[in-house]
């Protein structure tokens, strides 16, 4: 079978699909990334959105089922007069730090909607890419391919360790406020959290680095539920403050 160049075959023109270095399903296009028709594309953005919608639903959901369990089976005379002494109009404060932190959970999960139109699934390292990025070429000339992180050896380590501290970066100023506040009422749960989180996020970083994408899934899941639970946290002390409530 003929092999090509991504070089020399360069780009599709006019619309076409890309040309394929490789058959079957994990063949290469032109471009050096994955190959994916239209259908494919049309397919992997409808998942994905699917998928967006759940990560924004069930683990919020669940977290705050289980900051009820924690108000409702832990000290809940001593949390209900800490939340009466915060005020009602402090619900105010609380409502809009979920919201704050519902927003950066979303700004975080609505890039997937489009990374599973440029990125397969089960693509392995390749996920990691946060960005992809071309090479300037003069008018005329043929096209190269996408750059993207490199992934073998050390310098793959380096980046998918880096990918890590990255993916803390972007999700953290929701957490951070949702300690802060939660912490008032909430102090020892919030610990726990804290501790739990810490852990999760040594463990996402490490298992990234040395054992490639999918191998973080543990850390990810781990943080994600405390996350969950700090935002549910919140979202409990502005329900108490607007309706009496108590647990």
């Amino acid at each position: 079978m003929a092999m090509y160049s991504p070089v020399g075959a360069g780009f599709p023109q006019n619309g076409m699909q890309a040309m394929m270095i490789e058959s079957g399903p994990n063949g290469v296009g032109a471009n050096g990334l994955p190959f994916m028709d239209e259908d494919e594309k049309d397919s992997a953005r409808g998942k994905m959105i699917g998928a967006v919608i759940g990560l924004l639903t069930v683990p919020r959901v669940l977290g705050f089922l289980v900051a009820w369990a924690i108000a409702h089976f832990g000290s809940s005379l001593q949390y209900t007069v800490r939340i009466r002494a915060l005020g009602d109009d402090m619900g105010y404060l609380y409502i809009g730090a979920y919201v704050f932190s519902f927003m950066v959970s979303f700004l975080n999960k609505y890039p997937m909607v489009y990374k599973g139109q440029v990125i397969k699934n089960g693509s392995g390292n390749l996920s990691s890419n946060m960005q992809i990025f071309k090479v300037l070429a003069a008018p005329g000339s043929q096209p190269l391919p996408y750059v993207v992180l490199e992934d073998e050896g050390t310098v793959g380590e380096y980046n998918r360790a880096n990918r890590s501290l990255h993916h803390f970066n972007e999700n953290v100023a929701g957490l951070l406020v949702n300690i802060v506040l939660a912490g008032k009422v909430f102090a020892f749960p919030v610990f726990i959290l804290i501790c739990v989180f810490a852990f999760a996020r040594l463990l996402h970083q490490i298992m990234y680095a040395e054992g490639g994408y999918g191998k973080h899934a543990l850390g990810f899941t781990l943080a994600l539920i405390v996350e969950s639970i700090m935002e549910g946290l919140v979202l409990l002390v502005a329900i108490v403050c607007f309706s009496g409530w108590n647990f």
